[in-house]
């Protein structure tokens, strides 16, 4: 499947749209490793027409070329990540996160350091295949990168905007990112939809397992997406991931003030 990679001024546009409604929240969106902010903006432009302030930035290494990700801290883009919920918190009283993927993961982090309304992970990496992280680990020296992940779509014609290759010792700097993330899980308060496709040939189902099994019983509903790969958000259920998330997070709201963090 071909790959394409956008430049910044393009993915942006994803952040803009009609002017947002007095009151209404602000939602960070936060995409996945190797993509872009294109990732995102099915379910951004259904959460922006609602009404919502929508953010969804490029997170660093990303949007240019697979080359500026293998020199990419893992620091860099979980401070990214939190600069973007500190953007729209500046603006508006509350604030949510969705994120796919690593962006999953990232949103998670968000809501353990800071006090979202509610949280959205789809297809959240909180776990990688023991392949992958031990390929970075013995390889990322002499390897530069591999095949892309990017584009597990099961819907015809439907292209991710993604670099053509996988940068390897970035995939290490994954491995670091989301095992910090996975020390976090117990600082979450934020309510959590998790939607998960049945079938994913990205990450393991331990990956989700591990955000069910960390989250109390009341705090998270799972929703299983039985047509769509990875990338759900472009996939045959990206309608379905539009309005689910804006009706949870239409919900939190309605539940009363976010509570805060530690």
């Amino acid at each position: 499947m071909p790959h394409r990679t956008l430049d910044a001024p393009t993915v942006h546009q994803a952040s803009r749209g009609p002017v947002p409604a007095p009151g209404m929240p602000g939602v960070l969106l936060l995409h996945g490793f190797t993509s872009t902010p294109a990732s995102m903006a099915p379910v951004a432009g259904v959460i922006r027409d609602a009404g919502c302030a929508v953010h969804v930035p490029m997170l660093p290494g990303h949007g240019t070329r697979w080359q500026d990700l293998n020199t990419t801290s893992a620091e860099q883009i979980l401070r990214a990540a939190l600069a973007g919920w500190d953007r729209l918190a500046a603006r508006r009283r509350e604030v949510a996160v969705v994120g796919l993927s690593m962006g999953g993961a990232l949103a998670l982090h968000v809501a353990a350091r800071r006090s979202p309304s509610a949280v959205v992970a789809i297809n959240p990496c909180l776990r990688l295949k023991p392949f992958q992280l031990t390929l970075a680990r013995l390889l990322g020296g002499v390897l530069p990168s591999t095949t892309p992940v990017g584009g597990d779509i099961a819907r015809p014609g439907t292209v991710e905007e993604a670099y053509d290759r996988t940068p390897v010792r970035a995939v290490a700097t994954l491995g670091r990112l989301i095992a910090q993330v996975r020390g976090e899980l117990d600082d979450v308060r934020a309510p959590v939809l998790l939607l998960r496709s049945a079938r994913d040939n990205v990450l393991p189902r331990s990956s989700a397992d591990t955000l069910v099994n960390n989250m109390d019983p009341g705090q998270l509903t799972e929703v299983v997406l039985e047509r769509s790969l990875h990338v759900a958000t472009l996939d045959h259920d990206a309608d379905a991931v539009g309005w689910r998330t804006l009706e949870f997070l239409r919900d939190a709201a309605r539940s009363g003030e976010p509570q805060a963090g530690p």
